[in-house]
C-alpha cells in the first residue's frame, strides 16, 4: 500500500515511505500491574503496537494521582528506559498516535488528563469520531473552550459534562451510557483511567479491535493481542463489540454496556494494520493476507518465473500466490530496516530517492526474470509505478503487477487517514487498463470484492473504503440523531 499521510502532518511522517502506505489510526493499550510499576509494561506493550501510529507516544500512570509523559517521536525515543524508571504507579494507560482528527503537534499527543473536581481522569482512543467534531463546534458556540481539535478530547468532555461528579465516582455503566448515546456510528476503541482503575470499552459496530490479557504480571488491554507477547500470559480475550471491562487490582469483569447490534469490523485491519502475526476478529492476520494471496492467484493467473513481495505488508500475500500458482518466492526487494522517520516529500525526485532507500532491488534475483510483484494495496499509484520502473531497470523481462485488495475508491470515517477520493488512482483512472498504463506494468489486476468477502464474509463486515456506495457523514448523522445525540443546532 503506498501513500503519505495528509495535511494532519506537518512534520514527522511514517516511519514507512512517504506515499508508500496506508497511514494507520492509534494503538492503546492499558490495565492494571499486580506487583511492579506499570510503566514498563506500557512501554513494551506500545512497542508492540508501534504499526499503528509513529507520530506520537504517551503514557499516563499513578496510583493515588495520575502523572503524564508523551511527546513526538517514536515510543523507544519519547518513552526511554529513564523516562520509564521516574514514572510510578500500578495504574495506567498508553497511547501511539497517528493524526485522523486534530494536529500532529504534542498537545495532541495522548493520553489527555484532565483535572476536574480535584481528581485527575485520562483517556487514549483509537478510531475517529465523526459526531465528536460536530458537538464541538455546537459547544464552541456556546463558549466552551478546547485546547486541542482531536475528536478524544470532545469524547472526554462530553462524559465530564453528562456524569458531573468526581472521576473515582464514575461508574462503568455511566460512561458506557454516554459513549453508546453520544458517539454511536463513530468508531472506537477508548480508555479512561482514574486512580487504581481502567475502563476499556469498545464501540457497538465493532470497526476497532480491542483484546484483555489475564496474566501473572497483571490484567491489560490492548489494541492487538501481539502487544502481550512479551507478558507470562494465562489467557486471552478478544473484547466483542458494545462490551468492555473493568479493571482493578482485585482483577476484571467484562460487562455488556451497549445493545447487541450488527457489527462493522474493519477489513484493512487484515489487509494492511494489524501485525501479522495478531489475530483478529476471530482470526490470525498472517493466515488470512495468505488466503489473500491465494485467491488473487486464481482470479488473476500469470505466466512468471518468480513471486516478489513487496515488502513488508505484501509478504504473506505474495507467499499465498505462491503457494497457490506454484510460482517461485522470491525476496527481489530487500527493505531497508533502518531508514527511519521521513519528512513529507512533495517532489518526485525526493519521493523517489525514498524509496530506493528503502527498497532495493535484487539485480541478481530479476535480472531476465518474468515478476509478479505482489503488495497488499494500490493508493495513489505513484510509487507502485517507481517500484515497477526500478524493477525493470534492474533488468526484468516483465513485471506484473498484483493488488491483494480491490480497488481503493472511497476514504474512510472510521479513523483511517486515506486521501481525498481524487488522489486515488482508481477515481482519477476508472479502468484498470488505464491505471496500469499509469503504472508502466506488463498486466494488472486487482482481487475482487467478491473475492475478499468469500475469504471474510458477506455480513458483519466494513467495506466501504472499496465500494461505490460509501457509507458518509451524513448515513453517520442518521445514525447519531437516531440515537438522540446530536442536537439539531449541530447538523449545519
Amino acid at each position: 500500500m503506498k501513500f503519505s499521510c495528509k495535511k494532519h502532518c506537518s512534520g514527522y511522517a511514517s516511519s514507512r515511505i512517504d506515499d508508500l502506505k496506508f497511514s494507520e489510526e492509534c494503538g492503546i493499550f492499558g490495565g492494571v500491574s499486580f506487583n511492579h510499576n506499570i510503566a514498563p509494561f506500557i512501554q513494551q506493550g506500545l512497542f508492540m503496537l508501534q504499526h499503528r501510529g509513529q507520530e506520537s507516544a504517551g503514557l499516563c500512570c499513578g496510583d493515588k494521582d495520575l502523572s503524564i509523559y508523551k511527546n513526538k517521536g517514536l515510543v523507544m525515543e519519547v518513552l526511554s528506559d529513564k523516562v520509564i524508571h521516574n514514572m510510578k504507579g500500578k495504574t495506567g494507560i498508553g497511547h501511539v498516535r497517528y493524526s485522523t482528527q486534530g494536529g500532529s503537534d504534542v498537545l495532541h499527543a495522548q493520553p489527555h488528563v484532565i483535572n476536574y473536581l480535584g481528581e485527575k481522569v485520562a483517556v487514549a482512543h483509537n478510531g475517529n469520531v465523526d459526531a465528536a467534531v460536530k458537538m464541538k463546534k455546537h459547544l464552541e458556540k456556546q463558549g466552551e473552550v478546547f485546547l486541542t481539535t482531536s475528536d478524544t478530547e470532545m469524547i472526554l468532555k462530553k462524559v465530564v459534562r453528562e456524569l458531573c461528579k468526581a472521576p473515582s465516582l464514575w461508574t462503568f455503566e455511566e460512561i458506557g451510557e454516554v459513549l453508546t448515546k453520544s458517539f454511536l456510528g463513530g468508531a472506537w476503541s477508548i480508555l479512561f483511567c482514574v486512580p487504581g482503575k481502567v475502563f476499556a470499552y469498545r464501540d457497538p459496530l465493532g470497526y476497532r479491535p480491542l483484546a484483555l490479557c489475564e496474566a501473572e504480571e497483571g490484567i491489560f488491554v490492548s489494541s492487538e493481542d501481539t502487544s502481550f507477547q512479551l507478558l507470562t500470559r494465562k489467557k486471552v480475550i478478544h473484547i466483542q463489540p458494545g462490551e468492555g471491562v473493568i479493571i482493578t487490582a482485585d482483577g476484571y469483569e467484562i460487562k455488556r454496556f451497549a445493545p447487541e447490534m450488527p457489527s462493522k469490523m474493519c477489513v484493512f485491519e487484515h489487509i494492511y494494520f494489524a501485525r501479522p502475526d495478531s489475530n483478529i476478529f476471530g482470526r490470525n492476520v498472517y493466515m488470512a493476507r495468505v488466503e489473500l494471496g491465494k485467491k488473487c492467484a486464481i482470479e488473476n493467473p500469470v505466466d512468471a518465473d518468480i513471486v516478489v513481495p513487496v515488502m513488508d505488508s505484501g509478504f504473506a500475500p505474495a507467499l499465498g500466490f505462491s503457494q497457490q500458482s506454484g510460482i517461485p518466492f522470491q525476496m527481489g526487494l530487500m527493505r531497508n530496516r533502518w531508514v527511519g522517520r521521513t519528512f513529507i516529500l512533495p517532489e518526485q525526485q525526493m519521493r523517489r530517492n525514498s524509496v530506493i532507500r528503502k527498497l532495493t532491488p535484487m539485480r541478481e534475483v530479476l535480472e531476465g526474470k518474468r515478476v509478479v510483484v505482489i503488495d497488499d494495496s494500490i493508493v495513489r499509484g505513484t510509487t507502485s509505478r517507481e517500484l515497477v520502473r526500478m524493477i525493470k531497470n534492474s533488468g526484468a523481462r516483465e513485471v506484473h503487477f498484483r493488488s491483494a485488495s480491490p480497488k481503493l475508491i472511497n476514504t474512510c470515517q472510521w479513523g483511517v487517514d486515506i486521501p481525498s477520493k481524487k488522489e486515488l488512482i482508481a477515481n482519477i483512472y476508472k479502468d484498470t487498463a488505464e491505471i496500469n498504463n499509469f503504472l508502466e506494468a506488463d498486466s494488472l489486476a486487482y482481487l475482487s470484492l467478491e473475492g475478499l468477502k468469500e475469504i471474510f464474509g458477506w455480513n458483519n463486515w466494513c467495506y466501504s473504503c472499496l465500494t461505490p456506495s460509501n457509507v458518509n457523514s451524513s448515513e453517520v448523522m442518521e445514525r447519531n440523531e437516531y440515537c438522540g445525540l446530536i442536537p439539531a443546532a449541530c447538523a449545519d
